[in-house]
């Protein structure tokens, strides 16, 4: 708790990254508190549980930044609390502690991946309910009481309702942490009751799920709201490119990777495991066993900066891997000693980390997307690595020490990494508004300031802005909706055909006056542009119907650094002059029409030629 505080205090309100993401975790659950009803009114692409939770979080303590930032910060501890009681159950409270430690450090990257502001409050809370899930896993196996199991599946339905991966992790491992339990009584009986038990988590998935459908068809979430279902236009068009900068990718080229790195770790782990067992271990078998270790640890200095190649040794990225391996040793164990009071539960927490992290599987890093799904791999990592330390001839004062530097290594690679920023070397400043305050660079800061004044006046008088293609925190921080149901235009968000075409007609009916189109890119995705790379019907459309006007503010900005530009839409199509500035009309707004009569009246020529 004491790190955590720390952690928190040291780094308030560096969190999130207004143009990615994080704008969407502000502005849902303040639309929702207004009245308005998810996926019909308002465009989301995961569970309903998390955006009604932080919509029911603002109707208690008001629609202010503060909730959001303790909301992530809290689950951050929860998720570090039940790890630690965890590893505690599992007779190794250093590691269940430094499984939660990592969390904690990793909690508060200034970051959108981060836990107070992050890119989805649905991968937080996930996490929060997956390690509670996880805890209550390993308290069903040493009590017959099916009320542990009740509860279960009550938080696995929870984790479904927040997130698929999470969902289907704890579901998959609620079957075999029923069947484990059937084992271990030796009786077959036990399934039915437990069975049973879990029923108030389906029913509660399925009434959900019922009315999820009943709003618009299933066709509507699956492929016009949930971007990460398996058949989505976003999974078919972006999907192999976005889960394989993420991790998951089972191809030759990344287990040959991951190959060498196992390598290397392996030759420097039995160089340590040589330095204790020395005095027990033959001359030949020595001198090969240098010879590994020093051709791995000369791999990894010409082939790594020394950042890296320590976190190849004690944060190995492939752990993922790893545990999913270990998974199937430790059922074949339990399979041949299942009276074994610990058996049955490092293979289920094995197996449900390995469950959890498949979409880290190769990419298990303490920055990131893996901060959400890490924290029972890392505990899961510790136990196996434990089980290598050398016990014969050592005293049990020196298998603790060794113990304990293994947990320290862990922890040491996570504090280094802990200032990974969204905006290293950039100078930074406080943007202040009446929904509270974030630090973010200083040159964003101005421009955000000038583009919420921009939506707050032309919002009294009654005419519509619409941001693109993203920083959704501009709705939030200036207190003004949307227009449309979809706020944001990332790659594969708006679907061809019928939701572009509904986007559009939404645009015509509204009679949207003024965009604010940002120079948000999108490499993440493997395309930069938005109406150029991807779009591009909606982007022809809105360089048709829409004329620059001037830049936010006129100072130009660096090189990198966010900024945007005014659209508003043609004279014919909305027949009013800007009222940008009531004093002058700019330059560029002359010029952009003297050229649009100049282009007119050489067709005209060229027509009557």
């Amino acid at each position: 708790m004491i790190l955590w505080a720390a952690w928190m205090f040291a780094t308030w309100a560096h969190w999130g990254n207004l143009t990615i993401d994080t704008g969407r975790e502000m502005y849902i659950p303040a639309v929702l508190a207004e009245g308005k009803m998810l996926y019909r009114d308002i465009w989301f692409m995961y569970g309903p549980a998390a955006p009604y939770f932080n919509s029911g979080l603002f109707h208690l303590f008001g629609v202010q930044l503060n909730v959001l930032y303790w909301a992530g910060s809290l689950s951050a501890l929860g998720s570090a609390i039940l790890l630690y009681l965890v590893g505690m159950r599992l007779s190794f409270g250093l590691a269940g502690w430094t499984a939660g430690a990592v969390v904690v450090i990793q909690a508060f990257h200034p970051s959108l991946f981060s836990f107070p502001l992050p890119y989805s409050f649905s991968s937080v809370y996930g996490c929060l309910v997956a390690c509670f899930f996880l805890w209550l896993v390993v308290m069903a196996l040493s009590s017959p009481s099916w009320g542990w199991i009740m509860v279960a599946g009550l938080a696995a339905a929870s984790a479904l309702l927040l997130k698929l991966e999470f969902g289907a992790a704890c579901f998959l491992t609620l079957v075999l942490l029923i069947a484990a339990r059937s084992i271990q009584r030796r009786s077959w009986k036990t399934i039915p009751l437990d069975l049973a038990a879990i029923l108030p988590g389906i029913l509660l998935c399925s009434l959900v799920i019922r009315w999820m459908i009943s709003i618009a068809g299933v066709d509507f979430i699956l492929q016009e709201n949930f971007m990460s279902w398996p058949t989505s236009y976003f999974m078919k068009t972006y999907g192999k490119f976005w889960l394989a900068s993420t991790g998951f990718s089972i191809t030759g080229a990344a287990l040959g990777d991951a190959a060498q790195r196992t390598f290397a770790l392996l030759g420097i782990l039995q160089g340590f495991h040589l330095l204790a067992t020395w005095k027990r271990t033959g001359r030949r078998e020595i001198s090969l066993r240098a010879v590994l270790f020093l051709t791995a640890l000369v791999s990894l200095i010409f082939t790594q900066s020394w950042g890296d190649a320590l976190r190849i040794v004690f944060f190995p990225q492939d752990m993922g891997l790893y545990v999913a391996l270990a998974a199937a040793a430790a059922w074949w164990y339990f399979w041949r000693h299942p009276a074994e009071s610990r058996a049955a539960a490092v293979a289920l927490l094995l197996t449900f980390a390995s469950l959890l992290a498949f979409r880290i599987l190769l990419r298990v890093i303490p920055w990131g997307y893996a901060i959400y799904y890490d924290g029972p791999v890392v505990l899961s990592f510790l136990i196996i690595a434990r089980l290598f330390i050398p016990r014969a001839a050592q005293s049990g004062q020196s298998v603790s020490r060794a113990e304990l530097l293994l947990c320290i290594a862990v922890l040491s690679i996570t504090v280094m990494n802990s200032r990974r920023s969204d905006n290293p070397g950039r100078a930074l400043g406080v943007l202040a508004t009446e929904r509270g305050t974030i630090v973010v660079p200083k040159a964003q800061a101005e421009q955000y300031q000038a583009a919420i004044q921009f939506m707050k006046e032309q919002n009294a008088r009654g005419e519509a802005v619409l941001s693109v293609p993203e920083d959704t925190s501009l709705y939030f921080l200036s207190g003004v909706d949307c227009p449309l149901r979809v706020f944001a235009f990332t790659p594969g968000l708006v679907v061809p055909g019928k939701m572009t075409d509904d986007v559009i007609g939404q645009i015509e009916r509204k009679q949207i006056r003024y965009l604010i189109w940002s120079n948000r890119i999108f490499p993440e995705y493997g395309v930069l542009r938005f109406g150029t790379d991807f779009d591009q019907t909606l982007g022809n459309y809105l360089r048709s119907h829409y004329h620059r006007v001037r830049p936010l503010l006129p100072e130009p900005v660096s090189l990198g650094d966010w900024t945007a530009e005014i659209w508003e839409r043609n004279a014919e199509a909305q027949p009013r002059w800007s009222s940008l500035n009531p004093q002058t009309v700019s330059c560029r707004t002359r010029r952009a029409q003297r050229e649009k009569t100049l282009t007119a009246t050489v067709g005209m020529l060229e027509f009557t030629n």
